[in-house]
């Protein structure tokens, strides 16, 4: 039974300006995103829905997320604030993240602390007329077209985590390319926590020794939202109840932006679930759960309200719920009800839905709305395991002296006892833009320029299987690259599994205006941890180490205008070269959009961002395509002159899953030709064979990654050789190492913490 709560204390971690200052959300063709002109901060809509009923939430002391900071120790802070959900301790001070009042906030400012709320994202669009011939040139400015007919290397075998706002795979071209278990079930985590559903409205069922349903004639057993009755129609959940409804919980996914973590909603209709009495939806135990998925999806400057019903049940064992049914139809209905003229009318029936069974490989929430074969809707994908930040679930974490960086319980994808699941969705696109640039299939075609001719759209590492993480706070962030590396939390503490979850690690994220905290990019504590996941042995002495791609961020051209994390020192940080081929937009009209031709690409972009670090070593590390490329997207039409699932998507958020891509394919032919290797071999050989550009090392790092030559190392041909000294490492361990020492380890909730003492070669020198 989840609780009721406004705000609780569990887990989180600061804004990750993310995804939002380092990136450029991917647009329909409507509309693209570019980095030339002002951000607009999107805004809710509020839309009244057909299938559930709300009750108001009276704000009359409103709760926003801040982050608070200063000399004091996290019990000095938690002891002036009830609702923390956060805190990172260190010799030199603290910080703490909490959903507070306004009043605790004034409480907190006059005993010294610093106190600054959440930053916005930013969003732009801009109209489009565009007739060029391509799509993209980032194979063959990459290289990567070359090994494929080569060697037909495709990043197969390789698992890259995506650190971003979520991953939609409903477009065919993704719809294969989650990473799954030994069972087959999705590895996804939403460490943010929104993709939640509770399903605890319980409707018993009158089924007797022979499989048939009768009406229910006894009292509701005690905890029983209401009963299963049979009528000439059919058989329903008695959800009207005599006309009073049905009281149902809602997780918030907005939360904490808008009302409660807990919604109070109302169900007003009864739901069918067969046709007969002997031909229904089987539930082995007699109990059905019934609850409603509350997402959104981003639409121009505006958040479109998701609502699915969804029934689950015990399908083969009593009392062991392994079965998500959802309507979407009704769903679809209730999503473009504002595009029809008339009343829209629901059906409120699960018999014509497809059940969901996690480990059966279609476990999408999609549905096609006039049977053409071509989805028109989705709603993520059921199997994700959450994070239950604000203790939904589970009882809230306690503050104490020994805090872990990050906290709560990590729920099951599917709650056995059927009161809730866990799904993936994308409520704006960002993270499915970077996980399309990687593993886009090419299979469908789209009709790009709208003239009639088909393109294909096709990613990098076409082979290559996602580990969506779902993160919009540096906390959840840091709970997803460890649990991702292969860590488990237990008691606050995370233990080391044997076995990273995924290879790479793709970071199309930062933070540029944020304080210091007392410490600077390179140096501060997620910088620290981001290099050290790097290094095998850091947090384990059997852990292997992960390759850690950030993106170098979009605050270029000035040098210096690294960030956090990007800024870390033995994290691969990647910068921003053109494509070219999009044309025709705006001022552009008919025109390249870079040079004088097409045939101009492959130099740096603009807004690319520059080192050297504070630390001092060069950085960017590499190069890859920023500007820009077409990529997959939700299958999620607006409305119905929707054109195809496709948007244009650009960025240093861009260029880094490229360059994860990239190492990807590197991995696979390593392991083809049994060369063993660690992330520090992958980030020497992509920088040691990367195309000098000619600009110096702060600009572009060692060049534009080039695959080709990556892979022609490996295999031995071409007499491609790589460079790497013994002092670099050592000399970037000294710096860092009097952080690490004055940052305690326990603050990430690590009982080890430390670079290793072996020599590790390295490209880059310093």
């Amino acid at each position: 039974m989840s609780k009721n709560k406004s705000f609780t204390i569990s887990k989180a971690g600061l804004f990750l300006v993310c995804i939002l200052l380092f990136s450029l959300f991917p647009k329909s063709v409507s509309g693209f995103y570019d980095v030339d002109v002002p951000h607009q901060n999107p805004e809710q809509k509020i839309e009244q829905s057909g299938l559930i009923s709300f009750q108001p939430t009276l704000y009359e002391n409103p709760v926003k997320r801040y982050i608070v900071f200063g000399s004091g120790s996290v019990s000095d802070i938690t002891s002036r604030a009830d609702n923390v959900i956060y805190g990172v301790g260190s010799n030199h001070g603290s910080f703490v993240v909490g959903v507070f009042q306004q009043n605790e906030v004034s409480t907190l400012k006059l005993q010294g602390y610093s106190v600054i709320e959440d930053l916005p994202l930013e969003f732009n669009s801009m109209a489009t007329n565009v007739s060029p011939t391509e799509v993209s040139r980032i194979d063959t400015i990459l290289g990567s077209d070359k090994v494929i007919h080569k060697y037909g290397y495709t990043g197969y075998g390789i698992k890259i985590g995506i650190v971003d706002t979520g991953t939609d795979f409903s477009n065919p071209d993704m719809k294969d390319s989650v990473a799954r278990d030994e069972r087959n079930i999705p590895v996804m985590i939403d460490a943010d926590g929104q993709g939640l559903v509770l399903t605890n409205a319980t409707f018993v069922a009158n089924i007797n020794s022979k499989g048939t349903v009768q009406n229910y004639t006894k009292a509701i057993p005690k905890n029983t939202t209401s009963s299963v009755y049979v009528n000439s129609q059919g058989v329903f959940l008695d959800i009207k109840k005599g006309g009073k409804g049905t009281y149902i919980q809602v997780y918030n996914s907005l939360f904490p932006r808008g009302g409660n973590s807990v919604l109070n909603g109302t169900v007003s209709d009864d739901y069918k679930i067969g046709r007969d009495p002997k031909h229904f939806i089987v539930s082995k135990s007699g109990v059905y759960h019934f609850g409603v998925i509350y997402e959104s999806a981003m639409q121009g400057q505006f958040f479109r309200l998701q609502l699915v019903p969804v029934l689950v049940v015990d399908s083969i064992t009593p009392g062991l719920y392994d079965t998500i049914i959802p309507d979407m139809s009704d769903s679809w209905k209730d999503f473009t009800k504002f595009d029809r003229p008339t009343i829209t009318n629901y059906d409120f029936d699960f018999t014509d839905e497809t059940p969901i069974i996690l480990g059966n490989g279609e476990e999408h929430l999609v549905y096609d709305s006039n049977h053409d074969g071509n989805l028109d809707y989705s709603a993520g994908m059921a199997g994700s395991h959450v994070l239950d930040v604000y203790g939904v679930i589970t009882k809230s974490s306690l503050i104490n002296k020994a805090i872990g960086a990050v906290n709560g319980t990590l729920l099951l994808p599917l709650d056995p006892r059927g009161n809730f699941f866990g799904i993936m969705y994308d409520f704006g696109g960002h993270g499915t833009g970077t996980a399309a640039s990687i593993v886009s299939s090419g299979k469908e075609s789209y009709d790009i320029y709208g003239n009639s001719t088909k393109y294909h759209i096709k990613g990098i590492a076409t082979e290559a299987k996602i580990v969506p993480i779902k993160a919009l706070w540096l906390g959840d962030a840091i709970y997803g690259w460890l649990w991702a590396a292969g860590f488990d939390q237990e008691k606050n503490n995370w233990k080391f599994t044997g076995k990273p979850r995924a290879n790479i690690l793709s970071n199309s994220w930062g933070i540029s205006n944020f304080p210091t905290l007392q410490s600077v990019p390179g140096l501060d504590v997620q910088s620290l941890l981001l290099s050290a996941l790097n290094v095998p042995g850091s947090l384990d002495k059997n852990y292997p180490g992960v390759l850690v791609v950030s993106s170098a961020g979009n605050a270029g051209p000035g040098y210096g205008t690294l960030a956090t994390p990007d800024a870390a020192p033995f994290g691969l940080t990647v910068g921003a070269v053109t494509d070219n081929v999009y044309v025709g937009y705006g001022p552009f009209k008919n025109q390249p959009r870079f040079g004088n031709s097409t045939s101009n690409y492959g130099e740096v972009s603009g807004f690319s961002s520059k080192g050297p670090s504070v630390i001092g070593d060069p950085k960017p590390d590499l190069m890859a395509v920023g500007e820009y490329s077409f990529i997959p997207t939700s299958v999620t039409k607006f409305s119905k002159d929707a054109t195809g699932s496709f948007a244009l998507f650009g960025g240093t958020s861009l260029a880094a899953p490229l360059v994860a891509g990239s190492a990807a394919i590197l991995m696979q032919g390593l392991k083809d030709k049994d060369i063993p290797y660690d992330p520090f071999t992958i980030k020497n050989i992509l920088m040691s064979t990367a195309a000098d550009m000619y600009n110096d090392p702060f600009t572009q790092g060692s060049g534009l990654v080039n695959v080709t030559n990556a892979i022609n190392y490996a295999t031995g041909d071409d007499d491609v050789f790589i460079v790497y000294n013994n002092a670099s490492y050592s000399n970037i361990k000294k710096v860092l190492d009097s952080s690490l020492k004055s940052m305690n380890s326990s603050s990430v909730g690590l009982q080890r913490l430390q670079l290793t003492n072996s020599s590790m070669p390295q490209t880059s020198w310093f």
